[in-house]
Formats: C-alpha cells, structure tokens, sequence
C-alpha cells in the first residue's frame, strides 16, 4: 500500500514538474518581421513573398512539439513574459528564379522575458531551389529558406542561449 502511495506522489510531481516546464516554454512572437533597412532585400521580395508574416507561422506550426508560440504584433517593450523579437538582417533573392543563383535569408533574434535579454541569436538559411529548381520562383525558393529557419528557431526556443548560430550562419 506505501509502495502504490509513493508512485502516486512521484507521479503527481511528475505532473507538476511537466507542466511547470511547459508553461516556461510559451512565447510571445511579434509579426510581421521587419526587414533591416541594410538588408538587401529587393521590393519585389518585400512586396511579394510575404516572408515578414509567414516565418511567424513557420515557427508557430514547428513549435507544436513542445513550445506554445502565440504570434502577436509589437507588444511594446514592457510587456510581461517572455517575447522574441525578429529583424531580417539579409536576404539575398533576386528575381528569375533558380535561374538567377541561390537564395539566403538572414534572421537576427532577440528573446526578452519580462524586458531584460535572455537570449540572442543570428539564424541564416541558403538554397539553390532543390529538384526542379528551375521550376520555383524566388519566393518558392526563399519560403524555404524561412520554413526550414522556422524549425531551426523552434528548436532554439526550447533551450535558447546568447549570441547562438543557427541553421548555416
């Protein structure tokens, strides 16, 4: 009968504790992503490819396993919990496709809990467009640089520390 109580206790903490860390693991993250104003991107990539709004989502939908990210626009700087803060840094993506040479996205990150910086990092993804790369558009091409940086800044969520270097950077 102790035996059974004391697995009842042990898993209650259990519980707790999982629960506990789930709640440390909840951000807030603004959208839409501004660009840098010396980030290369051309106006047709800022007008076109929607990259400010989609890598957002692309960090939401790969933090599902074990990360609540609630996208948000500015909270301002005195917002309680933890927020992160995203800034394209460079973003090389000429039109023409695959035809005009491979495409990267640069991602700088600052995550702030409570206000004071408790992580930082720069992430930086590059593709050529992957098969039938002379079939995808610059946009097709940088969306998945942004999907794969996405997963990297997930994963960086999880355990995030200063000035880490994520995906190709």
């Amino acid at each position: 009968m102790r035996q059974i109580l004391l697995a009842g206790v042990s898993i209650t903490f259990t519980l707790i504790s999982m629960a506990a860390s789930a709640e440390d693991l909840s951000y807030t993250l603004v959208s839409p992503v501004p660009f840098a104003e010396n980030s290369g991107a051309s106006s047709d990539v800022k007008g076109s490819c929607s990259l400010e709004t989609r890598l957002p989502t692309f960090i939401e939908d790969a933090a599902k396993r074990g990360v609540k990210v609630v996208i948000s626009p500015d909270p301002g700087e005195d917002v309680a919990g933890k927020v992160l803060y995203l800034e394209f840094t460079n973003v090389l993506g000429t039109g023409g496709g695959a035809w005009s040479g491979p495409k990267s996205v640069t991602v700088r990150g600052e995550l702030k809990e409570n206000g004071e910086l408790i992580g930082s990092f720069t992430a930086s993804r590059y593709s050529s467009g992957g098969a039938f790369a002379g079939f995808k558009g610059t946009c097709d091409i940088l969306g998945r640089c942004i999907k794969t940086l996405g997963k990297d800044i997930a994963d960086w969520l999880k355990k995030p520390t200063m000035n880490a270097m994520l995906g190709n950077a």
